[in-house]
This record gives C-alpha cells, structure tokens and sequence, in this order.
C-alpha cells in the first residue's frame, strides 16, 4: 500500500529532512503489513529493496552451518534493514522475520539512489545512518572481545534499555525485552544459562526487576557497576 509523508516523520532516517524531501520519499515508498513469523526477506535473497520497520517488531537472524538460527538484531520502529546492501549490491546477508504483527517499509534501491542524488538532506542523514551502524558494530566486537561473559549480557541489557525504553523520573529504563533468554546468548556470545543465571545476580542486587506486566525496569546506574565484572 501506498505512504502517506506523515507517517514517515517518526523513522529516525526522515526525521529531518525537508517536506519536499519527504513527499518524494513517500511517494517511493511501498508499506506492507506482515503477521507474526512472516519473513520480510530471506538470506541470500537478491537486495532489490531498503527497508524500515514502521511497527511492530522484526529479528534479523542468520542459519549457522549447523542449522540453528542466530539471532542478530531485534528491531522495533525505526530500525533500518539491508541498508548496507543498498550501497554494494550484495544479496541478503541475513534473514528478517516479524516477531509481532508489524509494519513495514521498503524502497527499491534503485529509488533510494535517485532520491539521495536529488535530496541531499536525504543524503546526509543516510550517511549519519550508516556511522551509527559502524558505532554499534564497533561495540560489538569490543564488547565480544575485550569484556566477560557478565559484561556482555550488561552491554546488551543498557544498549536496549536506552534504545528502546521508556526514562523516569529516577533515571531508570522500563523496557519490553525482545528477546528469550537463548536469544539474548546469541547476541552477547555466551549460553542460555549464563544468561539466565547473570539475570538472576542482577536481580538480586537490584540492577534490574520484573513488573507484574513483564516488563523490565533497569537502572543504569547500579546496571553499569556490573560491566567490569
């Protein structure tokens, strides 16, 4: 289905750009509606389109030669897909599968170059774009490489909760967890029961808690005693 310009404000990528800028956007923009567990895209599959989640929630996964799933990346509104293929060409590297019923948005990436040739304001902020994207994957392989197992789960927990949650008064982050506790292992590198049991010695110093509806408050401060551990 077609976008209206409106709708695209609250994507980080057009968040700034020009009404002209995002009219011409819209216009290339094609919005799809996908039930839980449906792929948007598949690795391997040829990178025709960029891609941005408008709602709901997506998991970026590879198969590992064993024929388990890695998960990547859990996405929610605003996050990006393939748009690293945009620039090289290159098929999928990963697979996107919706966790939720969500929404999302593609451009061909054949429009996406034009707009940037014609927009620099577009331009520009797909360059900041792939900059935060170059951050994040620096973090990644400090963290993998330099901080322990604990460290790595803390990472992850502080990376979501300023991401995704929702700040109060105190400072503390309450956020819905994307992830199972397996996936959560993916991501840092480490088991399912590393997981499980650093979550316990977090909640047992208050770092971290439960609400009665599931969701996870964080507080970074007590959170960020635990990242040299």
């Amino acid at each position: 289905m077609a976008c209206a310009p409106g709708a695209l404000r609250d994507i980080p990528l057009f968040a700034a750009v020009s009404a002209a800028t995002l009219q011409a956007v819209a216009a290339a923009t094609t919005v799809r509606h996908y039930r839980r567990n449906m792929f948007v895209f598949a690795e391997g599959e040829p990178a025709e389109s960029f891609h941005f989640v408008m709602d709901g929630r997506v998991r970026v996964f590879r198969d590992t030669p064993g024929g388990h799933e890695q998960t990547l990346q859990v996405l929610e509104c605003g996050g990006l897909l393939a748009v690293v293929c945009f620039l090289d060409g290159r098929p999928y590297p990963a697979s996107a599968q919706t966790v939720v019923e969500s929404s999302v948005g593609s451009i061909r990436n054949a429009d996406l170059a034009r707009l940037a040739q014609q927009h620099g304001d577009l331009a520009w902020t797909l360059l900041q774009q792939l900059a935060g994207r170059l951050v994040w994957a620096q973090g990644r392989i400090y963290d993998l490489a330099l901080r322990s197992a604990t460290g790595r789960v803390v990472s992850a927990l502080l990376q979501f909760a300023r991401e995704q949650g929702n700040k109060d008064a105190l400072g503390r982050f309450t956020v819905d967890l994307p992830l199972t506790h397996r996936e959560l292992g993916q991501i840092t590198g480490v088991s399912r029961e590393t997981v499980t049991r650093t979550l316990g010695q977090l909640r047992e110093t208050g770092a971290i808690c439960w609400t009665d509806g599931g969701l996870l408050v964080v507080d970074p401060g007590k959170l960020g005693d635990w990242l040299q551990v």
